[in-house]
Formats: structure tokens, sequence, C-alpha cells
């Protein structure tokens, strides 16, 4: 008995840190977010997960903001879920929390993520997802409205450490498709590239920072749009 309590009393204790830790950080902050939130809402999940392997660039300056809504000129939104800004560019992250197998391609509207179904040997469902790609380009192209002419903006498009990318075919240079664990390496690598406009990262970040703070109705109208974009 005296050992069961033990082992509670550490799991208590470790809850406590991780509780503590997670609302120390700028996406607790920025977010609003309680941790429970986020443990139990994959989308959030994923979200907190993309800024957790990058946090340690807020160091070197860098600047994170998250579910940015920015103003399309047809009046709707379009929903930047995590973006960095540096002094040589812009991160763009678009998440997706899916399983699975992923199918797609930059030139295709949809894309297919494939479950297994139960126990039947070669049993599978297949749910069809609007390419990730075309949506960052769409957030990368209202966001360059906001930047100074010619700076660098990077598209990159995260999927869960529960899928497997089986056949996705990118040929665009300046989009990236990963799964989450491999972010870190690709936003080292492409730091490495050239950048020629130098940004204000203060500046940049105060001037986006009010799109992160949208109001509940706001981004309920957003998921009505979304929602009925995709219906037939």
């Amino acid at each position: 008995m005296d050992a069961f309590f033990g082992v509670v009393f550490v799991a208590a204790v470790v809850l406590a840190v991780a509780v503590a830790l997670y609302n120390r950080t700028t996406y607790k902050k920025d977010t609003g977010n309680s941790f429970w939130r986020m443990m139990t809402d994959a989308g959030i999940r994923g979200e907190y997960e993309t800024f957790r392997r990058l946090k340690q660039y807020e160091a070197k300056g860098f600047r994170f903001l998250f579910n940015v809504y920015l103003p399309k000129d047809n009046g709707k939104t379009t929903e930047i879920d995590v973006l960095m800004i540096c002094s040589d560019c812009v991160f763009v992250f678009e998440s997706k929390n899916y399983s699975g197998w992923i199918f797609g391609s930059d030139s295709q509207k949809l894309w297919t993520q494939v479950l297994p179904v139960g126990k039947g040997k070669g049993r599978s469902q297949k749910n069809r997802f609007y390419n990730p790609v075309w949506q960052n380009r769409t957030h990368c192209a209202v966001l360059k409205r906001y930047l100074p002419e010619g700076a660098a903006i990077h598209s990159v498009v995260l999927f869960s450490e529960r899928c497997t990318l089986k056949d996705v075919t990118v040929g665009s240079s300046d989009v990236a498709v990963i799964r989450r664990p491999d972010v870190g390496a690709v936003v080292s690598s492409l730091l490495e590239g050239p950048h020629p406009v130098r940004l204000d990262v203060g500046a940049v970040y105060d001037k986006l920072y009010p799109f992160s703070q949208s109001t509940e109705s706001v981004r309920q109208t957003h998921i009505d749009d979304v929602n009925s974009y995709r219906q037939p």
C-alpha cells in the first residue's frame, strides 16, 4: 500500500511540474489554453508540440504567434496555426494531426488518409482532405501583404508522428512537408539559405499580434466558412 501511495505521489509531483512549466511558456501566455485543454484537444496539442520543438529559438530572438486570423480580400479570414518570425525570414507552419498513411502531391486538390479497419487483412478506410500545401500557400500569400517586399517566407506542413508519409510528392522548393519530429532539422536547414531582406522582428510581431487575439466570433465565423467550403 505504501508503494502504491509512493507511485501516486511521484506521479502527482511530475504532473504538477509539467503544468507549471507549461504555464510559463509563450504558447500558454499568448493563447490562454490551459494545460488540460492542450492535452485533450488534438489540434491544440499539435500546435503546442510544434512550438515545444522550436522554443529554443526564442533565446536567439525569434518570436512566435499562434492562431493568426488574417483577413482576405473576400471578407473572410485565413488562419495560420503557428508563425515563427526571425530577422532572416518568417516560417508559416500548418499543423495536421492525422494518423495512418498519407498520400498526395502539390498538384492534387485532395490528399488521402488511409486507416486500417478492424482486424481483416487488407481492409482500410480512405478519407480525403484539402491539399495542405495549397492551404498554407494561401496563408503565405495573405501574410506577404504585412511583410516588407521581398521578405522570405518558408511554408512548412507538419504531420503528426502517428502517421506515415507514404507517397507525398512536393515539387515546390519553397515548401516542406514533413512529420513533426523532423521540424527542428528542417528549420535549421532552411535558416542556412539566402535571405536578402532583413526583418525587424519586433515590428513584424507587433503588426501581426492583434490578429492572434481574435474574438470568439471571428474564430467561429472562420470555422463556419471552412466547413461550408468543404461541403459538396
